[in-house]
């Protein structure tokens, strides 16, 4: 869930986050004479389900702010757009930007002709002619938005997985970007374990490293005077971190370059470590990985439990 901005401002929301209540409406219609029995048709539908209508709430708030936060906090939105309320148009939008599934209804009369508008006429309507039809019609679109709402809830729980390896992956590179600019190490080991090989690195937990930190391997060539040229050779990723030493696997390398070959019958030559930080993050910093960090543990509060 991406952090909400002001559509009056553009600044960040000082309400974020607003957390939606499970099966919760937004009611938008027009203010006029037959508003009380259109509101008490849609109410008996969705009797026993919590709801929000702009005005029925005074808050000591701007009323687009206030609306907004209604929004926010609910998770379907029920819009009667007969007769192009202003108002009304707007809220749908706003309901559409937060992403909620919303009924649209529009009232049915033989010598008035229907005027949606042109943005919005491609999208299915419940055209109702009296209340009682509104009551039944409205019914089932409710009962196959709950439906929509529950295979939703089953496709963010195969996401969770997927949510908490990101939530893992940028926690480990935070600390990781951390290390940058002081950290160098060295392979002080290879190992063949049932034909898996190993690298074995000097550095570990009390170092700062972590399961799932990435170091790039560079290889001294030729010397200059005192120094000697680093060519890059590969990536390692730490499999298992201990107090003082690491293992490692290769990540991406040559297999066909000098240094790889036969490195699990050999001790490595010349060769330093340096910290890898993947090129979708490097340009990240602290605070936008730490705001992303958040943004995913809010998508996870979202997910039902058990």
């Amino acid at each position: 869930m991406a952090e909400s901005y002001c559509f009056l401002t553009g600044g960040r929301c000082c309400y974020y986050p607003v957390v939606p209540q499970l099966n919760s409406f937004f009611i938008s219609e027009p203010y006029d004479k037959l508003r009380q029995e259109r509101e008490n048709a849609i109410l008996q539908v969705i009797k026993g389900h919590t709801y929000s209508i702009a005005d029925h709430k005074i808050r000591n708030i701007a009323i687009s702010c206030k609306i907004c936060q209604q929004i926010q906090s609910s998770m379907f939105g029920i819009v009667d757009i007969t007769g192009s309320n202003k108002n009304v148009l707007i809220e749908l939008g706003m309901l559409y930007g937060f992403n909620k599934p919303v009924i649209i209804l529009v009232e049915r009369k033989e010598k008035t002709k229907i005027d949606i508008p042109s943005n919005i006429i491609g999208i299915e309507q419940v055209r109702y002619s009296d209340y009682a039809e509104l009551s039944s019609k409205l019914a089932k679109a409710v009962s196959i938005l709950f439906k929509l709402a529950k295979e939703q809830e089953e496709y963010l729980l195969n996401l969770e997985p997927i949510i908490d390896s990101q939530i893992q992956r940028l926690e480990i590179v935070a600390k990781a970007k951390k290390l940058v600019g002081q950290f160098k190490g060295k392979i002080i080991d290879f190992k063949l374990v049932n034909n898996v090989g190993y690298i074995v690195i000097d550095k570990g937990r009390i170092h700062g490293i972590e399961n799932g930190m990435f170091f790039e391997v560079f290889q001294a060539s030729n010397k200059i005077g005192r120094s000697y040229l680093e060519e890059f050779v590969g990536i390692i990723i730490v499999t298992h971190s201990q107090d003082k030493i690491s293992q490692c696997q290769p990540w991406t390398h040559d297999s066909n370059h000098p240094f790889w070959i036969g490195t699990f019958n050999a001790k490595p030559p010349r060769h330093v470590l340096r910290v890898h930080i993947p090129e979708d993050v490097d340009k990240m910093s602290e605070e936008e990985i730490e705001e992303t960090i958040s943004t995913y543990k809010l998508m996870r509060s979202y997910i039902p439990q058990g």
